[in-house]
C-alpha cells in the first residue's frame, strides 16, 4: 500500500511526522509533499523528513489563492501522477483535494475547524476525519456531509503530544535572559479567509502590557514578513522575534505565558498544561471553547479582556504525562481500514 500526505502549513509537520514513522513501521510506503510556506520546509528538513517540496502560498487575495490552487494542485499532478497511489491524506490541503479529483485518488481530509469554507472538502474528500467532541449539530448547522465523517477519540493534537520530551536547554538555545518571564505570542493569520483586523488591535495592547511588565521577554512568533513589519513598525527593536525554526512543543512547554491567535498551536499550550490566552476573534472552534470550559484556555477577544492576562513565571516541569497516548495508533489504524 502507498499513501500520499501533502503537508502545507507549519503545523502539519508535527501532526503527520508520528504518523508517517508509524506507517512506514507497518510497511505502508510514504510518499510526503509539502508547500513551501512558513516553516513547514524547515521543520522537515529539522526533523530528516524525506519530502518533495511542491508551490508556494497564494498570498491574501482571493484571485490569487484561486489562482494558486490550480497551479499548485497542476504540479501536484504532474509530480504524482508516475506514483501508484492507493490513498491521499492531509489536513484540510485544497490543493491535494484538486489534485487527487484529477488522478482519480481517493482522499482523507482531517479537518478540526468546523467554520472553514467546506464546499471544496464535501465535493472532493472521500473522508472527512474529524475529533469526536465537535458535536454533530455543529457540523450540521455548517454543512458538512456527515456521510462522510469519521471519527477519532481526541484532538489532533494528542496525535503527537505523547512524543513529546521536554528540553530543558531549550530556554536558552534561544536566548532567553536569566531569570526572565517568557511571553511568547503568536499573531494572528493576517492572510487568513478568516482574518478579523480587531486581532491587530488586542495584540498591539497585549503587547502594550507585557512592555509594561517587569522581567517580561516578549518573544514573537511571526507567520510572514508581513506579521514582522506591522510589529515593528509600531514597537521597533524592543520585542524579540524567532529568527530560526524550532520546535513548537518545546517553545510552548518553555513559556511562562503563551498569546496566540491560531488554534493548533493555542490547543497544544492548553493540552500541555501551559497558561494560555486566544486572541482570535472570528468565529470560536467548539474545540477552543471545550478547553476554555474545562479553565484550560482563554479567551481575549475584546479591548476591554485584556487586563485579564497574567504574566508570570511558572514551574516548568521536566516531564510531560500525556493523557490520550494510543491516538495515532487508533488513527493510523483508521487509516488502514477505510474502504478505498
Amino acid at each position: 500500500m502507498k499513501i500520499w500526505i501533502d503537508l502545507d502549513h507549519t503545523p502539519h509537520v508535527p501532526l503527520f511526522r508520528p504518523i508517517i514513522e508509524e506507517l512506514q513501521k507497518r510497511d505502508v510506503e510514504v510518499l510526503v509533499t509539502a508547500r513551501d510556506f512558513a516553516q513547514t520546509v524547515a521543520l522537515l528538513e529539522m526533523w530528516n523528513i524525506d519530502h518533495v517540496k511542491i508551490g508556494k502560498h497564494g498570498g491574501s487575495g482571493k484571485v490569487g489563492k484561486v489562482l494558486n490552487l490550480f497551479e499548485r494542485a497542476s504540479q501536484l499532478v504532474r509530480f504524482v501522477k508516475k506514483e501508484k497511489i492507493d490513498l491521499a491524506v492531509s489536513h484540510g490541503s485544497r490543493t491535494m483535494l484538486v489534485a487527487c479529483k484529477w488522478l482519480r485518488i481517493p482522499a482523507v481530509t482531517m479537518m478540526d475547524y468546523e467554520y472553514t469554507e467546506v464546499g471544496i472538502f464535501n465535493l472532493l474528500s472521500k473522508y472527512l476525519m474529524i475529533p469526536k467532541y465537535i458535536p454533530e449539530s455543529r457540523l450540521t448547522l455548517n454543512n458538512f456531509k456527515i456521510n462522510k465523517v469519521v471519527r477519532y477519540p481526541g484532538y489532533k493534537e494528542e496525535l503527537y503530544l505523547p512524543y513529546f520530551k521536554p528540553d530543558t536547554s531549550f530556554r536558552k538555545s534561544i536566548g532567553l535572559p536569566e531569570g526572565k518571564t517568557l511571553v511568547t505570542i503568536r499573531p494572528s493569520a493576517m492572510y487568513a479567509n478568516y482574518h478579523d483586523p480587531l486581532s491587530e488591535q488586542i495584540l498591539l495592547k497585549v503587547l502594550d502590557q507585557v512592555l509594561e511588565t517587569p522581567n517580561a521577554w516578549p518573544l514573537i512568533v511571526s507567520r510572514i514578513d508581513k506579521d514582522k513589519a506591522f510589529i515593528k513598525d509600531r514597537f521597533g527593536d524592543q520585542i524579540n522575534f524567532l529568527e530560526q525554526a524550532v520546535d513548537g512543543l518545546q517553545l510552548i512547554w518553555n513559556s511562562d505565558v503563551f498569546i496566540s491567535g491560531g488554534g493548533t498551536m493555542n490547543r497544544e499550550a492548553g493540552l500541555l498544561g501551559v497558561p494560555v490566552y486566544s486572541i482570535f476573534t472570528g468565529q470560536k472552534p467548539y474545540l477552543d471553547e471545550y478547553l476554555a470550559e474545562q479553565g484550560k484556555l482563554t479567551f481575549i477577544d475584546t479591548l476591554n479582556k485584556i487586563e485579564q492576562i497574567k504574566i508570570e513565571k511558572r514551574e516548568i516541569l521536566s516531564k510531560f504525562v500525556p493523557k490520550n497516548p494510543n491516538l495515532m495508533k487508533e488513527v493510523v489504524d483508521i487509516f488502514l481500514q477505510l474502504e478505498i
